[in-house]
């Protein structure tokens, strides 16, 4: 019986054990730099999270104002003479009148509900010599020739156009073409169009840029998109970086601390 116990305390005194998280790892070099790596990961993930909620509040301050502004009467041809040249009110509703310049119309490839095609752009130059760049309406692209430009029917008359005060065309990610030496010829197909290139190759001074809501009988579509808030992307993308803080510093408090502090009150318990 003696010798059977003396086996058993023998097989119990060899029995493994579980060191890989020995007492000395909580405070050890490795346990201090994951300590140092959780709080500048924890730090710039808030600080992103905090950034984009930022972004929310400032998108929407500048909504809260194109609302407004999109909710006043029209500008005339005279009430937009009267506005300072810099002063932009973006969404303000203008009702004006004066005469397309067709042979400086721009066409931006731009896709409408899922089909390619093109912003057609095209100057209005009012009684006053003020030109103002409309985005008139979207236009399908040719299958067989995709860089035509497409045919749009333009009056050469006097014309009123209404619509609102918008924002240049924002910029697509555009392929280099590789030639060395400028292209100086007037391109009216485009991926991009720089308001300020545009008035050097054109000669024109371009007051404001304007999308047309008006019906006219030139074959363009205006099916625009309604403006809407897009704070809740940015609360959204910051919901996602605070996630991502509190997920890092749930693991390091699992593995690093806890799971830790039960290995070396277990053998104690015991």
């Amino acid at each position: 019986m003696a010798q059977v116990d003396k086996s058993a305390n023998g097989a119990q005194a060899t029995e493994p054990q579980d060191n890989r998280f020995p007492p000395s790892a909580m405070f050890s070099r490795q346990w201090w730099l994951l300590l140092l790596l959780t709080v500048m990961f924890v730090g710039v993930t808030s600080s992103l999270g905090f950034w984009q909620l930022g972004r929310a509040h400032l998108r929407e301050q500048i909504e809260a104002e194109q609302t407004s502004n999109a909710a006043l009467p029209a500008l005339s041809n005279a009430q937009l003479e009267e506005l300072a040249q810099d002063r932009e009110l973006l969404y303000r509703s203008l009702a004006l009148e004066g005469a397309w310049l067709p042979q400086w119309s721009v066409y931006l490839n731009r896709p409408m509900n899922g089909q390619a095609g093109f912003w057609v752009m095209t100057p209005l130059r009012l009684d006053s010599g003020s030109v103002l760049l409309v985005q008139r309406g979207w236009a399908p692209r040719d299958p067989v020739l995709p860089n035509k430009p497409p045919t749009v029917k333009t009056s050469a008359d006097r014309v009123q156009v209404q619509g609102q005060w918008i924002s240049p065309p924002s910029r697509l990610m555009e392929l280099d073409s590789g030639t060395s030496a400028p292209d100086t010829s007037f391109s009216q197909v485009r991926q991009n169009l720089d308001v300020v290139q545009y008035e050097r190759e054109t000669g024109l001074k371009i007051r404001a840029v304007m999308r047309q809501n008006s019906t006219a009988d030139d074959g363009l579509s205006r099916d625009w998109p309604s403006l809407a808030s897009r704070a809740q992307t940015n609360r959204g993308y910051a919901f996602q970086w605070f996630a991502m803080s509190g997920v890092g510093l749930l693991l390091f408090l699992w593995f690093q601390v806890f799971r830790k502090r039960r290995t070396v009150t277990t053998p104690a318990s015991s």
